[in-house]
């Protein structure tokens, strides 16, 4: 028969174990919901950026057409100099200022569609960051169920052969 403190050593040797496989698995699994939480804040901010580049290009559009109309009314308001020659000026002018808006708007939304394929990116990354966290975790959680056999078995077969286990 065995001595008493050399199974409770071998029993406290295999909880430890178990007890240690247990928390590395639940650990995989905590650290995969927070990168599965990341990758949703990441899509989030995806589409607020598809969003925000949207309304850029929408405002440019806007602005752009605001500048046209407020061009064509000083244009018609012009009575010096040759009109025809006056109006042709004041239209490349107004037509410029226009391509101006709409390319500012233009920058803008690309800024915007930047940050959401960086977004999109980022969600994938933390997706599988959490994919193989929970890999790790169960991965160290097999780890320390054998490494617990094999302190049991160590003990055991030390005890055998010092004669404290027949």
């Amino acid at each position: 028969m065995a001595d008493p403190l050399t199974l409770g050593t071998m029993g406290v040797a295999a909880a430890g174990g178990i007890v240690q496989g247990i928390g590395a698995r639940f650990s995989g699994e905590a650290q995969g919901a927070a990168y599965r939480y990341k990758a949703g804040v990441a899509l989030l901010n995806k589409q607020i950026n598809e969003q925000n580049a949207n309304w850029a290009l929408e405002s440019g559009d806007i602005r752009s057409m605001e500048e046209g109309l407020k061009a064509r009314e000083e244009i018609g308001q012009v009575n010096t100099g040759s009109a025809a020659a006056v109006r042709d000026t004041q239209t490349k002018v107004a037509q410029f200022d226009q391509n101006v808006i709409s390319w500012d708007a233009s920058k803008t939304a690309w800024g915007f569609e930047s940050k959401a394929a960086t977004d999109l990116a980022e969600s994938r990354l933390d997706i599988t960051a959490a994919d193989t966290a929970e890999k790790a975790g169960t991965l160290a959680e097999i780890g320390s169920f054998i490494g617990g056999a094999s302190s049991v078995a160590g003990k055991w077969y030390q005890g055998k052969a010092i004669g404290m286990i027949k």
